[in-house]
């Protein structure tokens, strides 16, 4: 009995194209599971975080793009790309010092890598290379774009007073707070534009996959949709400003300006979209390519490249776990163990409108004492960890100084104190703070400062740098170090102009009489 030829290729491409979805299907399910927390915390951020709430579509519409071209899958070869592994295996790395440093961008870049390279591993190079936008449209799982927050609010602040002074209104700057006649704004987190200009890429990056065939069109177009809601932004808190101080305050204040605020943001995005299409190569649809994908090595192993890869994801997060640190002792004391002769307890009211509480929510131990002694008076402050994990970290970004009720930060940096003999490094990390009060009706508005010098302990060694913390962490979780963690903070008001100098000197004076803080630490942490 005969068989046909053509049916019986059919079959056997049928029956090729089946073993790797199955491929993809074992390798995405022990990704999955071997990388578990870091999914959990990057869909955490996703819902909690409205910035990355569009990251929930990002793999549907990545899906929804690749079926749109199904048609050229139809004579398509799928093959197994054995030197993806390699990059398989450095997405693995890169999520593995994302675990032991405490980093969790490197997690999430690692986890999202790890699931791109997953397609040329289990479909090849050449189907890789016809849906290249489908897969690096991933990448927007990602949620990345914190650390654009402190540049942009401080970019935001400069630029906006700057329009008010040529508009020929009187305003006064301190930090990233504006004062007109007409009342007080921030410049908070919420104002530094980070929500709409993610959103803004994520849109445009769309519209440019169907507008545009040259890669120079593709370049300018991304950068127009990065550098136009920045200044956008500037624009809008100009306007918001503008519009309450000349309506007195009867327009743009309160949930006025976030309706406005996106109401003008979503102008500048339909109207940046309307100005790219006219240089369209063609009318929003898919890419046309015509031609067939390219065959090529043809190479096909079985299930076993499913085991292998999975051996391989596992692998590293296996490693983190064998290295987790072994707790230190809760300690019983803090601070008084280190008040030094000559430095008595002030008491201070939790209650009074101008407290200051520090937020260490997730610390295993923190405590605030006021210390004088006689001349200066300062607020010391320490946030302890018995160790470090997901969630309890001394660089965590729920550590705060501020509240953003009563004390709100101004400004962020560093400062050069003499840090006597702590061993403390002379350039500490500044939170400027500011305490609003309006003291008449007429409006008249006096800022209250604060300043907070602050340092990490971590794995022993004494930083204010957040990377040397973090290779710190690194470094004491792979050899064995110490595994307790601290924030150590000293902090003096001023509310006078001029009054940073008085304060950092009350700080020094603290810092002159401590002792050597890193064995302190680790003696508490002995108890």
């Amino acid at each position: 009995m005969m068989t046909d030829t053509t049916e019986a290729h059919e079959i056997g491409e049928d029956s090729a194209r089946r073993l790797h979805i199955v491929q993809f299907g074992l390798l995405l399910a022990a990704l999955v599971a071997a990388q578990w927390p870091t999914l959990t915390n990057m869909a955490d951020i996703w819902y909690n975080t409205t910035t990355y709430n569009h990251c929930f579509v990002v793999a549907p519409v990545s899906l929804w793009l690749v079926w749109r071209r199904r048609s050229e899958l139809a004579t398509a070869t799928p093959e197994n790309a054995y030197s993806a592994f390699a990059l398989l295996l450095g997405c693995a790395i890169i999520s593995l010092v994302g675990e032991i440093s405490g980093v969790n961008s490197l997690r999430h870049i690692g986890f999202v890598g790890s699931l791109m390279c997953l397609v040329p591993i289990c479909f090849g190079w050449p189907i890789t290379r016809r849906f290249i936008f489908p897969v690096l449209f991933l990448g927007f799982m990602v949620p990345l774009g914190d650390f654009l927050i402190a540049p942009l609010q401080e970019l935001t602040a400069t630029v906006s007073v700057w329009m008010i002074e040529v508009t020929g209104v009187a305003v006064k700057r301190e930090g990233l707070f504006i004062e007109l006649t007409s009342g007080v704004w921030e410049v908070a987190e919420a104002c530094a534009g980070v929500r709409f200009l993610i959103a803004n890429f994520f849109v445009a990056t769309l519209f440019a996959y169907f507008s545009y065939d040259k890669l120079w069109k593709w370049v300018l177009f991304g950068v127009l949709a990065f550098v136009i809601p920045v200044a956008a932004n500037c624009v809008r808190a100009y306007g918001i400003m503008m519009l309450a101080h000349v309506t007195d305050n009867a327009l743009a204040v309160g949930v006025d300006h976030l309706v406005y605020g996106w109401f003008f943001f979503s102008l500048v995005m339909l109207l940046m979209l309307w100005v790219g299409s006219k240089f369209a190569d063609r009318p929003l649809v898919d890419p046309v390519n015509e031609a067939p994908i390219k065959a090529g090595t043809g190479r096909r192993g079985g299930l076993g490249v499913a085991v292998s890869g999975a051996l391989l994801i596992s692998g590293c997060p296996a490693f983190a776990a064998l290295t987790e640190p072994e707790p230190t002792a809760q300690p019983s004391a803090l601070i008084d163990p280190l008040i030094p002769e000559g430095w008595d307890i002030v008491q201070w009211d939790g209650n009074a409108p101008d407290r200051w509480i520090p937020r260490f929510e997730t610390a295993d131990r923190a405590e605030m004492e006021r210390l004088s002694n006689g001349t200066a008076t300062v607020d010391f402050v320490i946030a302890y960890y018995t160790h470090q994990r997901e969630g309890a970290e001394a660089l965590h970004y729920m550590n705060r100084f501020d509240d953003d009720r009563i004390w709100m930060r101004s400004k962020l940096g560093t400062i050069d104190v003499d840090a006597g003999a702590t061993d403390l490094p002379s350039t500490a990390r500044l939170d400027s703070l500011t305490y609003i009060n309006h003291i008449n009706a007429e409006r008249d508005n006096r800022f209250e400062s604060r300043l907070v010098t602050s340092w990490y302990w971590v794995g022993g060694t004494l930083t204010a740098d957040p990377i040397e913390a973090k290779l710190a962490a690194m470094k004491a979780r792979l050899l064995g170090g110490e595994a307790g963690a601290a924030v150590i903070a000293v902090s003096a008001r001023h509310d006078t102009p001029g009054g940073e100098i008085q304060a950092r000197r009350a700080i020094e004076a603290l810092l002159a009489d401590l002792g050597p803080l890193a064995p302190a630490l680790e003696a508490v942490g002995g108890d």
